[in-house]
């Protein structure tokens, strides 16, 4: 998918928390939340990417802003939420998938050896400071409890934490 259409899907969630929106609103909101701002850098970066033009500008301002570090070889859904985008990183060959939320200092990175990264499926929740290492498959509307390490795969719907995160729970329906 395109990184504009990325974008509009991106900002309608992010926005959604603010509903009603008038479009007054819609644009103060969009002047002032660090969470469209940090977007509209991603979508801007991979959008250079994709054009064989360079990224370092989008990239250092994300970094500069946000400590937010994303390669541009990762794959990102539409619909990305960042409620706090502060010390992200997403590390090469790395899939998340549509309507994800990642919170603060989330980590999604690759292990010792291993050129795949994580594969984050649509919906999931990842919490502030959790951290997916390696070739792992985190299922579809999973949960990832703040400060987790996930070393393993999570099944969909299933509720993920600690160090080394172990399974709490498979939710038998969608939160």
């Amino acid at each position: 998918m395109t990184s504009f259409p990325s974008l509009r899907a991106d900002l309608r969630r992010n926005l959604q928390d603010y509903e009603p929106l008038t479009p007054l609103k819609r644009l103060g909101l969009c002047l002032t939340l660090n969470s469209v701002h940090a977007l509209i850098l991603i979508r801007f970066q991979f959008w250079c990417a994709r054009h064989g033009l360079p990224t370092v500008i989008a990239s250092k301002l994300l970094f500069w802003f946000f400590r937010i570090e994303i390669n541009k070889s990762a794959n990102l859904g539409p619909g990305l939420r960042l409620p706090h985008p502060m010390g992200i990183l997403i590390a090469p060959n790395v899939s998340v998938g549509r309507d994800c939320d990642l919170y603060a200092d989330v980590r999604l990175v690759l292990s010792h050896g291993n050129p795949q990264g994580p594969h984050i499926a649509n919906n999931a929740f990842l919490g502030d400071g959790a951290k997916v290492l390696g070739a792992v498959d985190v299922g579809a509307h999973a949960e990832v409890g703040a400060g987790a390490i996930v070393t393993r795969d999570v099944p969909a719907m299933g509720v993920v934490a600690g160090v080394p995160a172990k399974l709490l729970r498979v939710k038998s329906s969608v939160s």
